[in-house]
């Protein structure tokens, strides 16, 4: 598919524009082709950044972007994070993250990794599918094709350096243009929040004196300074504070001023490949949805660096949003479907805003009552606290962002079920699907990699399915064929003969993460995002077919031309 082609619908010349070509557009391009979508993909910057500011992928972002076969070579080209060294005044601890308690993925660790790289594996698997990103082109304005009704679609004036001014009439259109969104100013979705004192240092460069291939995180009455073991474009990746007052122009000797004021001289710092100056702010867009105009990734939400959180947050805000966007250009979604985008990745921005603005006011405020937790507490809890498997574990999953979960979402319901919620094992609707290594046709793959497929999946778990269950469901669901898949998943034996009309969970942790029992029948929806959308016990498929209905059937007057 060319990133030309046409809406089927001649209301518009194309389903959705994305405007912005960072990692954000790119996951958003990539889930939009994967389920055949026509879109077009614009950036006003010529080339492509060889350097950013991100510098990490969570195992959640590398779940997420499976279905697009780049997550194994981004997993192979990234440098784990094995640990962590908290240098304190006066001591430093050693903080174990080789073993953060991750048994339900196949990523267990976050991964250090520049965000260009990102961008390029991203960039690749279009450029595969013929799909070229249109640069030196600049958003200039947005209007509604229809003034009274804001959901009609909208027409983009896009200024091309090379051809001048054109016209696009679009179904939606996507704002993935940064913190400085030309979508955002041009829908006037308010943009809420504020800066933070001080100005920042970013450099990819290498350092002396340092153990290689763990975090180093330098605490003070002063601030913090932060070292990544990056591996390239440098060997490490520095953060630091400059000088209150200081507006002089970022150099390898303000670098070193900042690591001897952190490390007491014990660093020595050479060979910057990269150096920038920035400030920074937490904000949040009062909506990330206005009529057919979305804002996604840094457009809706930005703030500090902490805990690696910004563009993991920005391609999972573009997974969720892609495939509903898919299904309504193809009138295969509801409004509630659509409009459910902001319901569901709204709290999550507002949760990682909150999460990010703590940690970063406790490592960086120079107040004298907010950094004693800085300067008393945490040298006191430290030495225990970095000793509880258990507690590094509950971080280590909120930060991983495994644990995002959508169940307040209408998107997701529960069928029936013989007991009450509280007391079920196992995920509820609107959580994570996790991981566990299966058997298919005879060979071993994970549960993931046989979901990746675009579209819904439809597990019938455990006993006591009748044998045409799942011709069934293809019947009743006839026009969500291309977008529906529907399995078996049941305990086996490798001694047993295979099976190839089932997978099957021959370890037992697939029936164990998932809450089964091999004595009664479940079904489980899983959405094209991964999460689960309906769950039900026994064996009635009436449940998730009005489910799979209620979400895919839009009202007569939203029927595409």
């Amino acid at each position: 598919m060319a990133a030309h082609q046409h809406s089927v619908d001649s209301n518009y010349d194309v389903d959705v524009l994305i405007v912005g070509a960072g990692p954000t557009g790119l996951a958003l391009a990539a889930q939009l082709e994967s389920f055949g979508t026509s879109f077009r993909i614009i950036d006003r910057q010529q080339n492509r950044p060889n350097h950013s500011r991100a510098l990490a992928l969570q195992p959640r972002t590398l779940e997420a972007l499976r279905p697009f076969g780049v997550s194994a070579a981004l997993a192979a080209a990234g440098h784990p994070a094995r640990g962590l060294h908290l240098h304190l005044p006066g001591q430093t601890i050693p903080v174990d993250l080789s073993d953060a308690g991750i048994e339900d993925s196949e990523f267990q660790q976050l991964l250090f990794l520049s965000q260009a790289e990102t961008e390029r594996a991203l960039a690749s698997y279009l450029a595969g599918r013929r799909i070229r990103v249109e640069r030196g082109v600049e958003l200039q304005d947005l209007e509604r094709l229809d003034p009274e009704d804001p959901f009609a679609g909208m027409e983009a004036k896009i200024q091309r350096m090379d051809r001048g001014i054109e016209r696009v009439r679009a179904r939606y259109v996507v704002g993935a243009d940064g913190a400085h969104s030309t979508v955002r100013a041009k829908t006037g979705m308010d943009w809420r929040g504020s800066g933070y004192p001080g100005t920042f240092v970013l450099a990819d460069l290498e350092a002396d004196g340092v153990e290689p291939g763990v975090m180093h995180s330098y605490l003070t009455e002063d601030g913090f300074m932060l070292l990544f073991p990056l591996g390239r474009p440098a060997t490490w990746r520095l953060i630091g504070m400059k000088e209150p007052g200081d507006t002089s122009e970022v150099t390898l000797e303000t670098l070193q001023s900042i690591a001897d004021k952190f490390t007491g001289g014990d660093v020595s710092l050479k060979d910057p490949q990269w150096i920038s100056s920035f400030k920074l702010s937490h904000q949040i867009a009062e909506y990330f949805q206005s009529g057919s105009v979305f804002l996604a990734g840094d457009a809706a939400h930005v703030h500090s660096p902490v805990a690696a959180q910004g563009m993991n947050t920005g391609i999972q805000d573009a997974l969720n949003l892609g495939w509903k966007l898919s299904l309504g250009a193809r009138g295969l979604a509801s409004e509630e479907l659509v409009d459910s985008y902001d319901a569901e990745r709204r709290p999550v921005g507002e949760s990682v805003l909150h999460f990010t603005d703590r940690l970063f006011r406790l490592a960086s405020s120079k107040n004298g009552l907010l950094k004693l937790p800085r300067t008393k507490v945490l040298p006191a809890l430290a030495p225990k606290a970095s000793g509880s498997k258990a507690l590094r574990n509950r971080l280590f999953r909120t930060v991983s962002q495994l644990d995002t979960q959508y169940r307040g979402s209408d998107m997701v319901d529960t069928g029936e079920t013989r007991l009450p919620a509280f007391l079920t094992a196992g995920p509820k609707a609107g959580d994570r699907l996790p991981d566990a290594v299966v058997l298919d046709h005879g060979r071993e793959r994970r549960l993931h990699e046989i979901l990746a497929t675009p579209g819904f999946h439809v597990l019938l778990c455990g006993p006591g399915w009748a044998a045409d269950t799942q011709l069934q469901l293809h019947n009743v669901l006839d026009r969500l064929s291309p977008w529906l898949s529907v399995q078996r998943l049941n305990v086996g034996s490798r001694l047993a003969a295979d099976n190839p009309n089932e997978i099957q969970d021959v370890s037992g942790l697939a029936f164990e993460r998932l809450g089964l029992s091999v004595r009664r029948p479940e079904l489980l929806v899983v959405r094209p995002d991964g999460h689960i959308g309906f769950r039900s016990q026994g064996n009635d498929i009436t449940g998730a077919v009005d489910y799979l209905n209620r979400l895919t059937t839009p009202s007569a007057a939203n029927q595409p031309a």
